[in-house]
């Protein structure tokens, strides 16, 4: 039987290939030119490069997974234009294939990373805007996890506005930001 696979934003397929990378500024080609340039600009680890995972089965067939998923494997080495590629796709949100599971890594990893004043005030502010929208996504319980790790005194008020939400996941996340 000859399926033809259908196109779906951010995935790619084809009869022998499936390339989970969206196009646009979440490419392989853009992340990676990105990448380049946060290395000379911010320096990198000397033992990483850069690259999507890929997996071909013995029948040919070949997965080319999210490009970001080495972007978390570098923020957990350390190296800095990971963890600002990390944060500018935490900001940017994007909804495609395994993607807010890259953003629970990222998160995870960005915790033991050292990140600047500004990028943490980048975070906190994507992280607030999320709660007050009341858009709480899975990996938010990482993102409450790395808010916490940060810090969350300078943002106390604007959290405890939240507990009177008439939404309880909204409440619930404010508590625990706030515990």
């Amino acid at each position: 039987m000859n399926r033809k696979a259908q196109s779906t934003p951010g995935r790619e397929r084809s009869a022998s290939r499936i390339d989970y990378n969206p196009a646009g500024k979440w490419s392989v080609a853009s992340v990676t030119a990105r990448y380049a340039a946060l290395r000379v600009q911010l320096g990198g680890t000397s033992d990483f490069a850069l690259q999507p995972r890929v997996y071909t089965n013995p029948g040919g067939m070949t997965w080319i997974y999210n490009i970001m998923e080495g972007v978390a494997d570098g923020v957990q080495r350390g190296d800095q234009a990971c963890i600002e590629l990390a944060i500018g796709y935490i900001e940017d949100n994007i909804m495609a294939s395994y993607t807010g599971y890259i953003r629970e890594r990222m998160a995870r990893s960005l915790r033991r990373a050292p990140l600047s004043k500004s990028q943490q005030t980048r975070l906190a502010n994507v992280f607030l805007s999320q709660l007050i929208s009341g858009n709480l996504h899975k990996e938010y319980r990482e993102y409450i996890r790395l808010f916490r790790t940060m810090g969350v005194a300078d943002f106390r008020t604007t959290i405890e506005k939240q507990r009177a939400s008439a939404k309880a996941y909204i409440r619930r996340a404010a508590e625990r930001l706030l515990a």
